[in-house]
């Protein structure tokens, strides 16, 4: 696993998650009645206030697979006063060496680690996996394909631009079924899984997908999808945002067969980095070349007590939560909390 990248991603301030669409359907689902805010300190971002303390987060919250967004060194940030900015989901690579604007100071917190394929160099997906797995473990997959294809009639889709609502529902609610299925085999609780989350999922993939910034690459086997992935786009960057496969052919290695094809079909379209994004899974550091860190940004004014302090209780929180996770606390939380019968 590379730890230091070999290319820059670039700063794309107009990506998927900044789009009006995807903060529409995202304040519909989790904070309605509320609109978006802008401050002059802050490029490529917008906030809605959490509650009733002067308190600002970004867009999307941790819906995102990455916030990228820059500062205005030039802005007036004493008239923001007390309020207190934060930013979820900041990946490392973005390399935040801005010039901050005087009077803001920045508390950035670890959260997850996040994981990705760099294609940059990839020719076809067999330059790749050559570079990123083990001869052995592609002698293997080799295997379970020819065996795969051999019993089943076997074929992969990107589904993306112009579908109807009637297909849509029907992959989706396919998408959904594979979900629930995986987790109860598990025994763990999944978020996307929570009602509010699913539904906005469902709204929002849509109008993304026909506009080519979201997709869902599915593998069938005769007319049934058996692994679904969906994906978001940002430039030459896709986003791995959900991915599932039907349980009924895992002893195939149905999902990463999925994974090799979704490598095909990104170098054969241009795409340069596969992201698999936050939380860590032990397929996404079998697969990657590199991995990164996902900080979350807290901005505020040292020289207000009430900024200040609403800065450092988030601080404390966060680092709380980081260690927890470290210990592997949160997703012992999870399964407790599915074994109490929080299930979708």
């Amino acid at each position: 696993m590379l730890k230091s990248l070999d290319h820059i991603i670039p700063i794309n301030l107009d990506g998927p998650y900044h789009k009006e669409t995807f903060q529409r359907i995202w304040l519909k689902h989790f904070q309605p009645n509320t609109t978006p805010m802008e401050f002059d300190c802050f490029r490529g971002v917008s906030f809605f206030r959490k509650g009733n303390l002067p308190l600002y987060a970004n867009m999307g919250a941790t819906n995102t697979k990455s916030v990228v967004y820059g500062m205005n060194a030039q802005c007036s940030p004493n008239k923001l006063g007390k309020n207190v900015f934060l930013v979820y989901d900041v990946p490392d690579y973005l390399q935040f060496n801005q010039q901050h604007p005087k009077g803001l100071q920045l508390k950035s917190i670890p959260q997850y680690e996040g994981f990705f394929c760099n294609l940059t160099h990839a020719d076809t997906v067999e330059s790749y996996l050559n570079t990123a797995i083990s001869k052995s473990s592609r002698a293997k997959l080799r295997n379970y394909e020819n065996r795969l294809n051999k019993e089943f009639e076997v074929h992969f889709k990107m589904v993306w631009g112009e579908i109807s609502n009637e297909e849509y529902k029907l992959l989706f609610d396919q998408f959904h079924t594979l979900l629930i299925q995986r987790f109860e085999e598990k025994q763990i609780v999944n978020n996307n899984l929570a009602p509010t989350e699913w539904a906005f999922f469902k709204e929002v993939t849509l109008p993304m997908l026909r506009n080519k910034e979201a997709g869902l690459f599915v593998s069938y086997i005769k007319d049934k999808p058996v692994a679904i992935t969906l994906l978001n786009f940002s430039g030459t960057h896709v986003y791995d945002v959900i991915r599932v496969f039907d349980i009924e052919f895992s002893q195939y290695r149905i999902g990463s067969i999925s994974i090799i094809h979704q490598l095909d079909w990104c170098i054969r379209n241009n795409f340069k980095v596969l992201d698999f994004s936050k939380g860590y899974y032990d397929y996404k550091k079998s697969w990657s070349t590199n991995s990164y860190m996902f900080h979350y940004h807290i901005w505020y004014n040292p020289k207000n007590m009430v900024s200040t302090l609403i800065a450092n209780l988030l601080a404390l929180t966060f680092k709380l939560k980081y260690w927890a996770r470290k210990k592997h606390l949160l997703k012992t939380v999870h399964k407790i909390r599915y074994r109490m019968g929080n299930k979708p």
